[in-house]
């Protein structure tokens, strides 16, 4: 059915600074990070990180099963995500990747390949939520362009899960069979 990677993370991961005092704009990045959670009582525990230059910030700690990355001000247009802490590994990882200058297709396949060769965690189920919306959202959610939840589900078929392998309203399952196999699921 599934294979499983436990084997520890084997590379060191990017460095998280922690922001000393939390001010007006901190707070508001916080608030609209953790709007993609469904649960008041999971966004109130949540981690919070946020991209500040070249470097990762920690907002707000959290010992929540959410980590929350907030909206990189750099970058046009808003995009929050949430996603569980077993996913942090492979996340984290991701961040290393970029900041040594690899990024899209290449960080992801990159991942993929330590994944299947047991050097890098993934869990077996894992879900992370994300909103997508305009520059300068307000937190409306009536405004969000985009919000989809996926499941990671590594090398499920859509013979194990019962689901299309392409993209419909509802559910479906993107990259079927691989390490990056995961359910999308688009309202």
């Amino acid at each position: 059915m599934f294979r499983r990677s436990f084997t520890a993370l084997a590379v060191p991961a990017v460095v998280l600074s922690i922001v000393a005092a939390p001010d007006v704009a901190a707070q508001e990045a916080v608030a609209l990070a953790i709007a993609p959670i469904p649960t008041e009582s999971e966004q109130a525990t949540a981690k919070v990180i946020q991209k500040q230059g070249n470097e990762w910030v920690t907002l707000r700690e959290g010992a929540g099963p959410f980590i929350c990355v907030a909206d990189d001000p750099a970058v046009d247009g808003f995009h929050s995500a949430c996603y569980h802490t077993s996913l942090e590994p492979y996340m984290a990882r991701g961040r290393e990747l970029t900041s040594q200058g690899t990024t899209g297709r290449p960080n992801v396949e990159q991942r993929m390949a330590e994944i299947e060769a047991g050097t890098l965690e993934m869990p077996s189920y894992a879900f992370l939520h994300a909103i997508y919306a305009a520059e300068g959202w307000s937190g409306d959610m009536e405004a969000v362009q985009r919000h989809q939840a996926v499941i990671y589900t590594p090398f499920a078929t859509a013979e194990d899960l019962g689901l299309p392998t392409r993209a419909t309203r509802g559910a479906w399952l993107m990259a079927a069979g691989t390490a990056n196999a995961h359910v999308m699921i688009t309202p």
